[in-house]
């Protein structure tokens, strides 16, 4: 039960949160175009991912990965760390397996109000919120019953969805600042766990290290109408 609803809640972050950009083409969203449904086709081609890092490699410091978890055999991945090159690669089709599995889409009912349409226990459902827009930029309100369900006692009042829409085509996608700020609450997070205290070290270390050479995270999804 716990891993199923890990899983819908890293789906729904994954699609539905997006990055703030600058670009003078934002400027030109209309709120008014968002209303309608969005769907996602569940190919690994309409998964949008950059990543630029400092270094080729993500270490992973001793104990965050318990010996024999990995597979053998995998190139660029080991216990130590992970080739950056290879995580470009994969990471779209692995996102996708999941998020195809999970999310449909979006539905904007209103100026104020949006669906996530989802498949949960193998029946659709959604998860329906509210929302705001600041200049090219929805905030999402995790204030309601769904997603406090998800999200427990994760601190996050709400989700803030940098979006694009050009040729028929919703681009949302998580921003490198927004990824840093969720990092930054990760130690609040497991404090409140059982996790042994030298794993939280070890995750913890992981994640300062991962924040501080972390230049450029860019993840979500194209949907389409």
């Amino acid at each position: 039960m716990m891993k199923n609803k890990l899983i819908y809640l890293i789906s729904v972050l994954l699609v539905t949160v997006v990055s703030f950009s600058c670009s003078d083409d934002d400027d030109e969203n209309n709120d008014k175009d968002l209303i309608g449904t969005w769907n996602y086709s569940g190919k690994a081609a309409d998964i949008h991912f950059e990543l630029e890092y400092n270094g080729d490699e993500i270490s992973f410091p001793e104990g965050l990965i318990p010996s024999g978890v990995l597979p053998e055999g995998i190139p660029g991945v080991s216990e130590t760390g992970i080739n950056v090159a290879m995580i470009k690669m994969a990471l779209p089709v692995l996102a996708n397996k999941y998020m195809s599995q999970y999310f449909q889409g979006i539905k904007f009912t209103s100026e104020t109000e949006m669906e996530i349409l989802m498949i949960m226990n193998g029946q659709p459902a959604t998860l329906k919120t509210t929302y705001t827009i600041q200049k090219d930029i929805i905030k999402v309100s995790t204030q309601s019953d769904g997603f406090k369900a998800l999200l427990g006692n994760i601190p996050v009042p709400s989700i803030d969805l940098n979006y694009k829409i050009a040729n028929n085509e919703l681009t949302v996608y998580l921003n490198t600042s927004y990824v840093k700020a969720l990092l930054s609450a990760v130690p609040l997070i497991l404090s409140s766990t059982e996790l042994p205290t030298e794993q939280q070290k070890a995750i913890k270390t992981f994640v300062d290290t991962f924040s501080t050479n972390l230049k450029t995270l860019e993840f979500g999804a194209k949907l389409t109408k």
